[in-house]
């Protein structure tokens, strides 16, 4: 049957409507700024934009809530509820609160790791017209009460002035400058106490386990040192790093570069060699982190006396005879046998402070360098030498 004008109008139509349905929907091109787009390509942007909003609506949660499901698409629109954040006092209150958390740990931590110096390292009142004199005392009555100590543990010290030889007994020395070296004297007291201690439970140890008693210790040499500030470090990116440097003393050679933080800790080293068997080291090293007893121990060197029979190098052992004093190279091998070893390390004591008040440390600050006034019209003179 033949198609009147009618019928083929809308035959013409209907073809006309899939042609302009199929442009619309794979629109080749794509004119945001004229709002020419294909549906299909439309449709991506919104799946994009509802992952994208579902990404930043995960961020912002914590602090606002979860998204309505219809701002991504997932169900017809309605009113959405109100947000489940909190106000930004609340905010600001949690934040306060999580500051102040986070302090006190810092503190509780501090308190673990810091010396816990006694109350006699502080220069009484009145005694700060003369400081020295009070270092003076305190210096020989602990050398003696050591002294006694070391005598009942049967602990050979070989150096009767526990580290103080050079000081001599000069007693021209400022308020600051006393405290310090009070403080190194409690660290060198507090060594060798827990060395004592560490032999004499390796002994009692033995002696309850029914064998003979093979603990023994013997102090080599003990050399209290300069408190000294440290900062922490961390290593950043070195931007003139080059792969194709292949001079290690060039800057450019170097991945990474060390950054110094701010100082706020105050270590007071003391360095000491030790003759003992390996059996009392550990105690020994098992007792220096406590509570108000936190060493530090750097730079530990353990050797075998039985080194020196090498034929190749014995510059290990040569070390240990140079550094010790006087006729130690002739007891050094004194009751030596295989359970003993020698060791040399530092111990250090920590404090902390504000690197804003400190800037350069407890001791090498300006506010604590203050020019002593007349009352430090210091008797220059050398006490006689301390009756035990």
């Amino acid at each position: 049957m033949a198609m009147d004008d009618t019928d083929k109008r809308l035959v013409k139509g209907m073809i006309w409507s899939v042609v302009f349905g199929a442009l619309a929907y794979f629109l080749p091109w794509h004119l945001p700024g004229l709002g020419l787009a294909g549906y299909k390509d439309q449709k991506q942007e919104e799946r994009d934009a509802h992952e994208q909003l579902r990404q930043s609506g995960d961020k912002y949660r914590r602090f606002y809530g979860p998204l309505h499901p219809a701002y991504l698409g997932d169900f017809p629109f309605d009113e959405p509820s109100d947000p489940l954040g909190q106000p930004i006092a609340g905010l600001k209150s949690l934040y306060t609160q999580s500051n102040l958390d986070i302090q006190n740990k810092i503190e509780d931590t501090k308190s673990i790791s810091r010396m816990a110096f006694e109350d006699w390292t502080k220069v009484p009142e009145k005694e700060q017209r003369d400081p020295g004199v009070y270092f003076r005392y305190m210096w020989q009555l602990k050398r003696n009460r050591l002294a006694s100590a070391l005598n009942l543990a049967k602990v050979e010290c070989m150096d009767a002035d526990i580290g103080f030889s050079k000081y001599g007994g000069d007693v021209r020395m400022a308020e600051n400058e006393t405290e310090e070296m009070l403080r190194e004297l409690s660290i060198a007291e507090k060594i060798i106490g827990l060395c004592v201690a560490a032999k004499q439970r390796q002994e009692n140890f033995e002696k309850g386990s029914g064998v003979q008693p093979e603990a023994f210790m013997r102090i080599l040499s003990v050399k209290p040192e300069k408190s000294v500030a440290s900062a922490p470090s961390s290593l950043i990116p070195n931007p003139r790093y080059s792969p194709e440097e292949k001079n290690p003393g060039s800057e450019r050679f170097r991945k990474y570069l060390v950054k110094p933080g701010k100082p706020f800790i105050q270590e007071y080293p003391v360095q000491i060699v030790l003759q003992c068997d390996i059996n009392s080291f550990m105690r020994f090293l098992h007792s220096v982190r406590t509570p108000g007893q936190f060493l530090v121990i750097r730079n530990l060197e353990i050797f075998s006396p039985f080194i020196e029979d090498t034929q190749v190098d014995k510059t290990e052992f040569k070390s240990f005879q140079i550094d010790t004093p006087g006729d130690v190279e002739k007891k050094l091998h004194n009751k030596m046998n295989q359970e003993h070893v020698l060791v040399r390390m530092s111990a250090s004591g920590m404090d902390f402070f504000n690197p804003k008040d400190f800037p350069h440390g407890l001791y090498d600050s300006p506010k604590n360098k203050a020019a002593p006034a007349d009352n430090t019209r210091r008797r220059l003179r050398t006490l006689p030498p301390a009756t035990p």
